[in-house]
């Protein structure tokens, strides 16, 4: 009975200490990617947080000055930016992760550091790149004054921002693998998905898309999210549009597939990046 219990416990620290070391290297990983990435100057940290912000800031200028009306009452920066926010939460992370292998092609060698790594390593420097825009952004809105009837809920908002990433994670880990096997995939999802833009709600209610055109838009998963987040800022919002079970279902499925998909190919994608 001892020997069993000290087996066990043998095996538990072993494992601790097993999963200590692969933080540690994922860890190391999103450091070096910070550096490879934003440099050492200032500038790139505000380069990459640029791009949200500047989409943003155009929709807004867009809106208001084409249509210059509210919508429903809403501040029309406060809409754009929930819409922008969970969006980038995706694009950002399944796009970026496409190279996550072909980038760290002579880390690979390395007995320590696995494919998994480095997908997960890059999808959490997105993730937090994403909360320090999110951040800024909220603190301008409360400099200007663009909180009033709003009830900001935080664990609705991490929820969508989770759920989303998920699904970013999931697709951008099929996209490593297809990107280390086939040249500019990236560029060719890229182009496949850039109707996404104008479909996942980022400048318009789910709710108001005329049927049946809004039947066709509810099977996209990143509406019901950016759905969701805004219903974390807007009391009231999106409640009948919402299908919570179709986007925690296409978050599971997402990440099950890339992981999946990423463990059935590696020995090919290993190959690959060795003789490349």
């Amino acid at each position: 009975m001892m020997s069993g219990t000290t087996y066990d416990l043998d095996q538990s620290r072993a494992l601790l200490q097993a999963a200590r070391l692969q933080l540690r290297v994922i860890g190391a990983l999103i450091l070096r990617e910070v550096r490879t990435r934003f440099g050492t100057s200032r500038l790139g940290y505000i380069w990459a947080l640029a791009e949200p912000i500047v989409h943003f800031l155009v929709l807004s200028w867009l809106y208001m000055a084409l249509m210059r009306l509210p919508i429903a009452g809403m501040s029309l920066a406060l809409f754009f930016m929930s819409g922008v926010i969970p969006y980038f939460v995706f694009d950002k992370t399944a796009n970026r992760l496409a190279g996550s292998i072909n980038a760290n092609r002579a880390l690979l060698h390395l007995a320590l550091v696995k494919h998994v790594d480095v997908i997960v390593g890059r999808a959490l420097l997105e993730l937090a790149t994403m909360l320090v825009v999110f951040i800024v952004l909220m603190t301008g809105m409360y400099a200007f004054n663009q909180l009033q009837n709003t009830l900001i809920q935080p664990l609705i908002l991490a929820k969508a921002m989770a759920l989303l990433w998920l699904i970013g994670i999931g697709v951008g880990a099929t996209n490593a693998v297809l990107n280390s096997l086939f040249k500019s995939w990236d560029m060719i999802f890229r182009m496949a998905t850039r109707p996404l833009y104008l479909l996942s709600g980022m400048f318009y209610m789910g709710e108001r898309v005329p049927s049946p055109m809004r039947d066709w838009v509810a099977y996209n998963p990143l509406i019901h999210g950016v759905e969701l987040f805004r219903s974390g800022i807007f009391p009231g919002y999106g409640g009948t549009f919402i299908d919570m079970t179709y986007l925690v279902s296409w978050a599971a499925c997402s990440v099950t597939f890339g992981f999946a998909f990423e463990r059935i190919m590696r020995r090919r994608v290993s190959t690959k990046v060795a003789s490349g």
